[in-house]
């Protein structure tokens, strides 16, 4: 007999970068391996890395194993299709851009490609991402900017100063990067392709530059005269998922008609009332609310963010 299907936490699965830091320690209270960490992998079922849950009867079942087991019940598609993470930028990540789906279903063994967005949850004075190419820059420019690197690539780049609260969509396709001392949480397809254009010249700690991706970058990037428009990012968004950033909710209601939610408390602790009790979260903490579950409400003195799937046809 199955188990009944609950608000469902996660053991944080930690990857450490050359890029990362220890912020989440810091700003979240997490017990961090040691090393650089910059992405913590809160609600995830990819090959490169799948969440177990650390609470309730399905202790210690992935996330994958409960969408194949519960289907329907948890997340109205066969497959996971959203991937939630919290990524510590202690340095500056490299130029890079994603693939759309059409692209990955060509050329690799992805289901998605990598449309995402960033809630800025924290950045240091004069933090600045990389937010699309400016105005202009075409395929030729972009590409002999590459060849001939350095200020010739920094010239092509949109940086944008940010702050905390802000929101960010990055479809696949835009080239983007975080700059250091910027703490995001991004909900993405579920996808772990990147395509890196530039990457400072930095090398390792074996003197070794990372490698580089630009023919697959320049055949992913976007190079159309709408790619900055909010209002076309937001829809290229939103065929993938929703993210509403909710401030100081109280009770208020989870309707799932599209399916499963995604839940992540920041700032406050954040609890959800269902039918079998009350889930609490900590600042920093996500969860997955199954499609199935009936009569929950979200209450919070910080903010939430809600993310959804897109509406399935």
């Amino acid at each position: 007999m199955k188990e009944r299907l609950y608000p469902l936490t996660f053991h944080p699965i930690y990857k450490e970068k050359i890029w990362g830091g220890r912020k989440l320690q810091d700003l979240l209270g997490r017990q961090l391996p040691d090393g650089l960490i910059g992405e913590s992998w809160d609600v995830a079922a990819h090959n490169n890395g799948t969440s177990v849950v650390d609470a309730g009867p399905l202790a210690g079942r992935t996330l994958d194993q409960l969408v194949r087991d519960y289907g329907e019940d948890l997340v109205h598609e066969e497959s996971f299709p959203l991937l939630l993470k919290l990524i510590d930028a202690g340095q500056d990540l490299s130029v890079q851009v994603h693939p759309d789906d059409a692209y990955v279903k060509n050329y690799t063994n992805e289901l998605w490609g990598k449309t995402e967005m960033w809630y800025i949850v924290q950045s240091d004075p004069g933090a600045w991402i990389i937010w699309g190419l400016r105005p202009g820059v075409t395929k030729k420019d972009f590409a002999r900017a590459i060849r001939l690197g350095g200020n010739n690539i920094l010239h092509c780049l949109n940086k944008v100063p940010v702050k905390p609260g802000e929101v960010y969509p990055i479809s696949a396709g835009l080239v983007h990067a975080l700059g250091a001392g910027v703490v995001v949480v991004e909900i993405q397809q579920n996808s772990d392709t990147t395509f890196r254009v530039y990457d400072w010249d930095r090398l390792d700690d074996a003197g070794q530059s990372r490698e580089l991706h630009v023919e697959q970058a320049l055949e992913a990037i976007d190079f159309s005269a709408d790619v900055l428009d909010p209002a076309y990012q937001l829809s290229r968004c939103g065929e993938h998922f929703q993210m509403d950033v909710l401030k100081k909710p109280q009770g208020y209601s989870l309707d799932r008609q599209n399916g499963f939610q995604i839940l992540t408390s920041l700032g406050a602790c954040a609890e959800v009332q269902w039918a079998g009790g009350t889930t609490s979260l900590v600042s920093g903490q996500s969860c997955l609310i199954p499609a199935s579950l009936d009569s929950c409400a979200l209450s919070s003195e910080g903010v939430v963010l809600l993310n959804t799937r897109a509406k399935l046809e």
